[in-house]
C-alpha cells in the first residue's frame, strides 16, 4: 500500500476515534467564498503550451482566485475547543486562446481539489453574541486536473483531452469571527492553506506529467494560498 493511501486511512482512523471520545454538544458548518492558489507548475505548463501555438495567442486567465467551499461536522470537546471532520472543495484553472477569420485555438486547464481531514477550533474570545476563534485542519488533498486543447481551421476541427490526479497532505490555519443567535451563528473565516504538493499522474495509464523541458522532473499541483469565506453554523443541543 502506498504512503498516500496510508495517510488517508490514518486520517479516517483519527476522525473515528475522535467521534467516540468527544462530548455531546456540537453542530455543523457551511462556508463559501474565494481562495487563491500557487499552482506554479501549472502556470509554467500553460505558458509552455501557449509557446507551441503556430500563432501568437494569449493567456486570458491563469489560476486566479476561484471558488472555495467547505462543510464541517464538529462536537464540543470543552467549552473552548471544538474538534471534528471537514470536507473542502476548491476550483481553479487557466485559459489560453487565439482566434482569427480562419479559425481558433484554445487550451483550458481545469483543476478541482477535494480535501478531507481533521478539524480543530480554539475559542480565543467569547461573548454573549460575538466569538473569535482560531481554527485549522489537517487534510488529505485529492486534485483532479483536466487539460483540454482544441482547434478549428476553416471546416476542420479536432481536440485532445488529458486527465491527471495527485494526492498530497495539506494544512490550513486561520481565524473565525461569528455572531451568535439562538441555534445558529453567522460570520466569516479567513486563513492560509499550505499544500505539500502532489505529483500529477495520468488517470488512465498512471504515467507522470513530466516537465516538457526537463523530463527528470514531474509537475505537481500546489494549492498553497489564502482563503476568505462567509460562514454559517447550526448548533445541536448540548
Amino acid at each position: 500500500m502506498s504512503k498516500r493511501y496510508s495517510y488517508i486511512i490514518a486520517l479516517a482512523v483519527i476522525l473515528v476515534a475522535a467521534q467516540n471520545t468527544m462530548g455531546q454538544g456540537g453542530g455543523f458548518a457551511f462556508a463559501g467564498g474565494i481562495a487563491s492558489s500557487s499552482m506554479d507548475d501549472m502556470k509554467y505548463l500553460q505558458e509552455h503550451i501557449l509557446s507551441t501555438y503556430p500563432v501568437d495567442g494569449k493567456i486570458t486567465s491563469s489560476f486566479s482566485p476561484f471558488t472555495s467551499a467547505s462543510f464541517t461536522v464538529f462536537k464540543q470537546l470543552y467549552d473552548h475547543i471544538r474538534v471534528g471532520g471537514k470536507y473542502s472543495y476548491l476550483t481553479s484553472g487557466g485559459k489560453s486562446s487565439y482566434a482569427d477569420y480562419s479559425g481558433n485555438i484554445y487550451t483550458e486547464m481545469n483543476a478541482i481539489s477535494h480535501r478531507l481531514g481533521a478539524y480543530l477550533s480554539y475559542l480565543v474570545l467569547g461573548g454573549d453574541r460575538l466569538d473569535l476563534s482560531l481554527s485549522g485542519s489537517l487534510d488529505a488533498n485529492v486534485t483532479n486536473l483536466t487539460i483540454l486543447s482544441y482547434y478549428t481551421i476553416y471546416n476542420y476541427s479536432d481536440g485532445l483531452s488529458n486527465k491527471y490526479r495527485s494526492i498530497s497532505p495539506s494544512i490550513t490555519a486561520g481565524g473565525e469571527l461569528m455572531y451568535n443567535l439562538n441555534k445558529i451563528s453567522f460570520g466569516m473565516e479567513a486563513g492560509y492553506l499550505v499544500d505539500l504538493k502532489g505529483n500529477l499522474k495520468d488517470t488512465g495509464d498512471g504515467d507522470p506529467l513530466l516537465d516538457p523541458n526537463d523530463t527528470d522532473r514531474v509537475l505537481s499541483s500546489d494549492w498553497t494560498g489564502w482563503y476568505v469565506h462567509l460562514k454559517a453554523i447550526i448548533w445541536f443541543d448540548n
